[in-house]
């Protein structure tokens, strides 16, 4: 049998497998050597394009990139691209400037195939975050977009929303100020977040859910869509949006007009205004995804590609952050015990503290330094330097328990492809890219329209 280059246990470690096919694997290095676009130790470039820098989210996988690119002694090149044209234009400007590897967050989905046709011209890498639909997928524009990260945010919402309204059912209390995300950007999350609302909802049928805005992922964007909200009605119980900043937003707009709701108020991502307001007991809870480890993660990713390391196989382009809940010490646990939540596969409860002082402030910071090398998530620079592989990139497992990790969805026993994610998404996109009905006996009904590719099972194994 031929010998697998790179180390076969460090690849299989990164797959996330064992005993796994050793011609797959080899078909792996084989692919891995073909697109390879720079030598080992070699100083290039890596860019990153961000849909805005108005989110804390967007602000902390920003400011990773560039740490990931300086542990891994890469040149780091950063830009905002506000419109379809200025994405393509910064796209060519860092590729001329010497970016082997670009990573993309959000980035517009009507343009990735001219996005991936230039990178594909040029020899250049590209992976992104939030930037598949049904109908654009990593893999479909050739071989250099093979890489996208995106939670599945449909995990991320069932968990905290499990927990509101598990606290609403103690209190007697059923109306759920419900707003969504955005129908342009990253709607991929988007239906998600409306699929684990669908989820939750099913175990606590008494419940809601009223109002329906789209936040747009950010605080103003929030604040609009909380004064939309409350123009029509103003007599909600408890708040659920679909991130962290665009939250904030809502609860401000509520807290404006006298309506003290963020006792019972979740969403996703863990930020540290959140954090911060979970700790004054202004905030239920939140679901993250460790957004630095979660941001940061890919550029090893993609130095691992340029040099020839590793490639991706076709149930590895799509790659998902693991999630944790964080709220005050003892309560989450209390209504996770309640409810049965404790017990599920995928739940985890980080220290909500400990993990603002530690990691969240970071982003404040003239010079931000996050708890983490970088460096040990690249099979490559492991090798050059000696180091150990570390899927945790050094970060460990207390603040996160889950979270510094990544998991691949086509290898979840509810899909078992990528085509099968890919027509999952697809209906999702049909039928909960808007989500605005407002009891369960609505939803039940809606849902007799669901096709069998459409998973709605809360399981993530």
């Amino acid at each position: 049998m031929a010998k697998i280059a790179g180390g076969t246990a460090a690849a299989l470690a990164m797959a996330g497998a064992t005993g796994k096919d050793a011609s797959a694997e080899e078909e792996r290095q084989k692919l891995a050597r073909e697109y390879q676009n720079a030598k080992p130790g070699e100083k290039f470039g890596i860019g990153h394009i961000t849909f805005h820098l108005s989110q804390e989210y967007a602000m902390m996988v920003y400011q990773a990139n560039e740490q990931a690119c300086k542990q891994l002694g890469l040149n780091f090149m950063g830009a905002v691209g506000d419109t379809e044209s200025a994405w393509i234009e910064i796209t060519e400007s860092m590729i001329a400037k010497g970016a082997k590897a670009l990573t993309y967050n959000v980035p517009p989905t009507a343009v990735m195939g001219e996005l991936a046709k230039i990178c594909n011209d040029n020899n250049v890498f590209l992976a992104t975050h939030f930037g598949y639909t049904g109908d654009v997928f990593p893999g479909d524009y050739g071989p250099r977009w093979v890489v996208d990260n995106t939670p599945l945010s449909d995990e991320q919402t069932f968990m905290p929303l499990m927990l509101l309204m598990e606290k609403m059912r103690r209190e007697g209390k059923t109306k759920i100020l419900h707003h969504q995300a955005s129908k342009t950007a990253a709607t991929v999350s988007t239906v998600y977040i409306n699929l684990g609302v669908f989820q939750a909802w099913n175990f606590y049928p008494e419940m809601q859910l009223l109002g329906h805005q789209y936040g747009e992922w950010n605080f103003e964007g929030g604040r609009k869509a909380g004064e939309a909200s409350l123009a029509s009605r103003t007599d909600y119980e408890g708040l659920w949006g679909a991130n962290d900043s665009q939250t904030m937003g809502a609860l401000r707009a509520c807290e404006d007009r006298g309506l003290k709701i963020g006792p019972l108020t979740a969403s996703r991502d863990m930020e540290m205004t959140t954090a911060e307001e979970i700790l004054k007991g202004n905030f239920l809870l939140t679901s993250g995804f460790a957004c630095p480890y979660f941001g940061g993660r890919l550029v090893p990713m993609l130095y691992d590609m340029c040099t020839g390391a590793w490639y991706p196989q076709k149930d590895e382009m799509i790659q998902s952050g693991r999630l944790d809940c964080y709220g005050r010490p003892g309560e989450l646990e209390d209504l996770s015990r309640s409810n049965g939540l404790i017990f599920h596969p995928s739940f985890a409860i980080g220290p909500t503290k400990e993990n603002l002082d530690t990691v969240l402030k970071e982003m404040k910071s003239k010079k931000p330094k996050y708890p983490y090398d970088f460096r040990l998530l690249s099979l490559g620079k492991c090798k050059e330097l000696g180091l150990k592989y570390d899927r945790h990139a050094g970060g460990g497992t207390y603040l996160a328990p889950n979270s510094h990790d990544f998991y691949f969805p086509a290898k979840l026993k509810k899909f078992g492809s990528l085509e099968a994610i890919r027509k999952h998404v697809a209906a999702l996109h049909k039928y909960f890219l808007d989500f605005n009905v407002d009891t369960w006996k609505e939803a039940e009904e809606y849902a007799k329209q669901f096709p069998p590719e459409l998973k709605t099972e809360p399981d993530w194994l």
